[in-house]
């Protein structure tokens, strides 16, 4: 089986998930946009390939690759539990196919526990057309105090984030395409420092983060032509506004 069609079962799996307890909700069709974005799967037509997976009736689609066939596993987990409820029929879909994939009970509820969102399509990237990173997030730890806060927030709403230490980002390889976030500091002077050796390099994707204590800092920083600022607690919408 070719890696392309190792993309498109994955994409029809998903779709029966998403579709099986006749209950679409926004956030699994945001899931399944951006995992197809991702993985770079081509669809001709969405409405077609939605009707041939429904009138499967929860057929199994297989994925050749072993690697690809957990992330799938684990692509299903978490569409199952993007609208906050695992129905019967999602469960069920989920077990037949890890079945399908040879995982003892034991694999399956260790691999359950193991979903990183950051890794999560990894396999499926590196072959065939290149995924889109647009929309991924990374986040220079320094002065992030709640860090995991902000990754939480970002996964709800589908944003994958990797973190990364300040000085590693700066001499590391960078993709345009990402959104970089960066906590501002205390000291004023250190986030202007910050702000602009980050600016340097990601230009307009660069994004404070901020505390309402430090809002007075955004002043300082847009000065320097930062364009990009969310005072936290950090919410859907803000998430949102960062990637426009």
């Amino acid at each position: 089986m070719s890696d392309s069609s190792d993309k498109l079962n994955y994409i029809k799996n998903m779709i029966w998930m998403m579709c099986c307890d006749a209950d679409i909700a926004e956030r699994e069709k945001k899931f399944l946009s951006r995992a197809a974005k991702e993985i770079g799967a081509v669809v001709d037509d969405w409405n077609v390939l939605m009707k041939e997976v429904i009138g499967g009736k929860g057929q199994l689609y297989s994925i050749s690759d072993r690697q690809k066939a957990i992330a799938t596993f684990k692509s299903l987990i978490v569409m199952a539990k993007a609208d906050n409820k695992i129905d019967p029929h999602e469960k069920d879909y989920i077990r037949r196919f890890a079945k399908s994939i040879g995982l003892t009970n034991q694999q399956y509820k260790t691999i359950s526990k193991e979903i990183d969102m950051s890794t999560l399509l990894d396999p499926f990237k590196g072959s065939g057309r290149p995924a889109d990173p647009s929309g991924n997030f990374i986040a220079i730890k320094e002065d992030f105090a709640k860090i995991d806060d902000f990754k939480a927030v970002a996964h709800e709403n589908d944003v994958l984030t990797k973190v990364a230490g300040f000085d590693e980002f700066l001499t590391g390889a960078h993709t345009d395409s990402h959104i970089v976030c960066f906590h501002v500091a205390e000291d004023k002077e250190i986030s202007i420092e910050r702000c602009r050796n980050l600016l340097s390099k990601a230009g307009d994707k660069t994004a404070a983060i901020l505390t309402r204590y430090q809002g007075h800092q955004v002043k300082y920083l847009r000065e320097i032509g930062l364009t990009k600022c969310v005072i936290e607690p950090v919410y859907a919408h803000d998430i949102d506004n960062l990637l426009k």
